[in-house]
């Protein structure tokens, strides 16, 4: 007999609510089997694939790509065959990649050693998910061992339970494995006779998995453009203490460019945007995401939701309000989830200019070095002038050199003219 198996969105980790549907892997109708990857969820961490409870058809995708799920809520349904009564009922489907709760499984037979750094080769990513490349990285196999591995899943693919069944039948010290020892790097013992060992927190291990997931996935390009902020820093010098007293909140170039920004987005639509498989999403919100470091050396990006509709002072409370729950980690799923676009003040710590990493699924961010004094030359004379530079990563796949430089014209001409009847402060 047949029976309707739920899929439901999987729990990704002690703090991930829910996850976002990128897109279905399978159509209904389709034929899966067990531990194939269904579809691709994004969380506001990182992006994994989603592998089916049972083997079975695809019946029915109750959530559609672009679609927000709560962990343990159904999104779809299997139909599968049922035999000599109803088996125990599946927990669910299951992640696998960073987020995954599941944990890798490391075989007993192998001396496990850290990766040695070198470049990654060419992966035939529809035969292997992440989760099954991991693994294969924890168990120290390599790229042509792994190739020998026969898949079950659909089309060939390689499913946990084909490493799994691979390693419990795998030789004791077999030559590749000693080979591969041979040539990695210090063990455990050997690390810690070179210092202490500190290692990775959850959420470290989660912003670096992002990370690198990023430069794989976006071509990343960066341009850096000098703005002339002496303007604004004395409009700042002569209004900040009483734009602190009427609105509760300080009057920070980090603000004052999110302001800018905001309003420039909406004429680069192409530059508040994501990219689905083939497609180009142009946002229609503009939601901007400000990277906040924590005292344990960790990054939060909390978002100002619609900030090209509300003015500076309610962005500058805004900001004042996220950075307090940020530091306090007190901050909601709503306030760092829904980012468009993402603002970097590392200029805070000092750095002159720094080339900053897309967050995923964006397609640019921004960032702001310090303000500092430099010599330049304006009308044929060398002047002392309070400058800035702006450092704009974008995805080269959907965004040219010619707009990204545009883009950041318009930045710099609309912040240098910025007056206190623009930034709606000029009764104070």
């Amino acid at each position: 007999m047949k029976k309707q198996i739920p899929i439901v969105m999987p729990q990704m980790g002690q703090s991930v609510a829910e996850g976002t549907i990128i897109k279905w892997l399978k159509k209904v109708g389709d034929e899966i089997k067990e531990d194939e990857a269904l579809l691709e969820v994004e969380t506001d961490k990182t992006t994994v694939e989603v592998e089916s409870p049972v083997s079975g058809r695809l019946a029915s995708c109750l959530k559609q790509a672009g679609e927000i799920a709560a962990a343990g809520e159904t999104i779809g349904t299997i139909e599968a065959e049922v035999q000599g009564g109803a088996p125990a009922e599946p927990s669910g489907a299951k992640p696998h990649g960073a987020a995954a709760a599941e944990p890798l499984l490391v075989s007993s037979s192998v001396d496990v050693r850290f990766n040695n750094g070198g470049p990654l080769p060419e992966i035939d990513r529809d035969r292997y998910s992440p989760y099954v490349l991991r693994l294969a990285m924890f168990n120290n196999i390599p790229l042509h061992e792994l190739e020998s591995i026969r898949g079950t899943g659909r089309h060939g693919r390689v499913t946990r339970n084909d490493v799994l069944a691979y390693l419990s039948r795998r030789p004791i010290g077999s030559p590749t494995v000693k080979a591969l020892a041979a040539s990695e790097e210090p063990g455990d013992e050997d690390l810690r006779a070179l210092g202490e060992v500190v290692p990775m927190s959850s959420l470290r291990r989660t912003i670096a998995d992002h990370m690198v997931q990023s430069i794989r996935t976006s071509a990343h390009v960066t341009m850096i453009h000098a703005l002339d902020l002496t303007h604004v820093v004395n409009l700042r010098k002569r209004i900040k203490d009483d734009f602190e007293k009427k609105f509760h909140a300080r009057m920070t170039y980090t603000g004052v460019l999110l302001y800018v920004t905001s309003r420039v987005l909406r004429d680069f639509p192409r530059v508040n945007a994501s990219i689905q498989g083939t497609n180009i999403v142009l946002r229609k919100d503009i939601n901007i995401g400000c990277a906040v470091a924590l005292a344990d050396e960790t990054l939060v990006v909390p978002v100002v939701k619609h900030a090209d509709k509300k003015s500076f002072p309610e962005i500058a409370q805004d900001l004042v309000r996220l950075i307090e729950l940020a530091r306090t980690k007190s901050l909601k799923r709503e306030d760092v989830e829904g980012g468009t676009f993402t603002i970097s003040n590392f200029g805070s710590f000092g750095s002159l200019m720094g080339t900053p990493i897309i967050s995923q699924p964006q397609v640019a961010i921004l960032g702001m070095g310090s303000v500092h004094k430099a010599p330049v030359v304006v009308d044929g004379e060398v002047v002392v002038r309070d400058q800035l530079y702006l450092s704009f990563s974008f995805d080269h796949r959907i965004i040219d050199g010619e707009l990204g430089g545009r883009f950041l014209r318009t930045i710099e001409d609309a912040t240098e003219a910025l007056t206190e009847e623009s930034l709606n402060v000029e009764k104070l």
